[in-house]
């Protein structure tokens, strides 16, 4: 990954993982470390992009700010960024509630599903994992339905 995009993959990747309430320590010490490094550049737009992570604009600015800085080039603020990114990566996904179809390990031919239906917090419609298939996979119809928490 080209090192501006691994600095910009890593401070999106870290507010995201930050903002929900079950990310570990480790993740927010690392991101935390990021900021820190990159407010020594630009620390306005980084304020900026934490209010409102998921705006192109606040993202495209922080990046037109890296690049001005030549953030790129500096070897503490990129390990701190493939860091993060690592310690992402290596985190086990969210435990899903439900799951519609679940294809593992399957080696076919052609494969078609249709018509599922399936619903929770945290459901997933279709996984498929370490599977081949030769020709055709014709997945249509599928329905994730999210239900919502009744407040008390």
């Amino acid at each position: 990954m080209e090192p501006l995009s691994a600095i910009m993959t890593a401070i999106i990747s870290g507010a995201v993982a930050s903002a929900k309430p079950t990310t570990e320590k480790l993740i927010r010490d690392l991101y935390d470390g990021l900021k820190v490094k990159i407010s020594y550049y630009c620390a306005n737009s980084l304020d900026a992009f934490e209010k409102k992570p998921d705006s192109k604009a606040k993202q495209a600015s922080l990046l037109e700010d890296l690049k001005e800085v030549k953030a790129a080039e500096e070897k503490d603020l990129l390990l701190q960024a493939y860091s993060l990114l690592k310690t992402i990566s290596d985190q086990p996904p969210q435990i899903l509630e439900a799951i519609g179809v679940n294809i593992e390990n399957v080696k076919a031919g052609n494969a078609s599903l249709q018509g599922v239906i399936v619903s929770g917090d945290q459901a997933l419609g279709v996984m498929i994992k370490n599977s081949e298939f030769k020709d055709n996979i014709e997945i249509t119809n599928i329905r994730v339905v999210a239900k919502k928490k009744e407040m008390p």
